[in-house]
C-alpha cells in the first residue's frame, strides 16, 4: 500500500506559484481589491475631511473603532455622515465608531431608524454594534423591541451585550424569552450561563 506524501503549505504555494491562471487571477483580484479602497477613499473623503478639521487625525473613520478613551466631539459629525449613502463598509465603519455612551444623548433615535430601516448587512450590524453600545436602562425597552423582532436576523446577535450588561428585570426576561430563537438561542445560553455565574 502506498502512502501519499503530505504536501506543506510552502509546497502547496510554490506549486501553485508556478501555474501562470493561479498567478493572474490574484493579480487580477488583488488589483480590484487595490481600486474598491481606492472608491472607498475618495468616497469617504468628506468625512475625512470634517474629522480632521475637528481635530482627528484619521484615515477613516474605522481609524476610531477601538479608539481607547472617547471622542465626544466626533459623534455629531459621524451621526451627520450616517445618514449618508455611502458605501456599505463606509456605513459599517461609522456605525461601529458611533459604539460609545455619547451616542445615545446625540442621536438614539437616529440609530434605532436606521437600524430598523438598514437593508445591507454590514452596516446594519455596525448599527447593531452602535446601539448595544449606547444603550442603558433608560432606553432599555427599545433594545428589547429590536432584539424581539426577527426581521432584523442574526444581526440582533449584536445587541444581546446590552441586555446582559442591564440591570433592568425586563432586559433577563427577555434574554430567557428569546432562548428558543434559532438566530440568538447558542449566544443566549453562554449569557446567562455568564449571569449565573456572575451572581455567585
Amino acid at each position: 500500500m502506498t502512502t501519499k506524501k503530505k504536501v506543506t503549505a510552502a509546497e502547496l504555494m510554490a506549486k501553485l506559484n508556478a501555474d501562470p491562471e493561479f498567478v493572474a487571477k490574484r493579480a487580477r483580484e488583488e488589483e480590484e481589491r487595490q481600486k474598491r479602497e481606492a472608491e472607498y477613499r475618495r468616497a469617504e473623503k468628506p468625512l475625512v475631511d470634517e474629522l480632521r478639521a475637528a481635530g482627528f487625525q484619521v484615515q477613516s473613520a474605522w481609524d476610531l473603532v477601538n479608539t481607547p478613551g472617547s471622542y465626544p466631539n466626533a459623534v455629531p459629525i459621524l451621526l451627520a455622515h450616517l445618514r449618508r449613502p455611502y458605501p456599505a463598509p463606509i456605513r459599517e465603519g461609522i456605525a461601529r465608531a458611533l459604539a460609545v455612551p455619547e451616542a445615545k444623548a446625540a442621536g438614539w433615535y437616529d440609530l434605532t431608524r436606521m437600524y430598523r430601516e438598514e437593508q445591507e448587512q454590514r452596516a446594519k450590524d455596525g448599527l447593531a454594534v452602535a446601539i448595544a453600545a449606547a444603550a442603558d436602562d433608560e432606553v432599555i425597552s427599545d433594545v428589547i423591541s429590536l432584539a424581539r423582532d426577527t426581521r432584523h436576523g442574526s444581526s440582533r446577535l449584536l445587541l444581546l451585550s446590552a441586555l446582559e450588561r442591564s440591570t433592568d428585570p425586563r432586559a433577563r426576561k427577555a434574554l430567557m424569552d428569546l432562548g428558543t430563537d434559532p438566530d440568538l438561542n447558542k449566544e443566549i445560553q453562554v449569557i446567562l450561563r455568564r449571569l449565573k455565574r456572575a451572581k455567585r
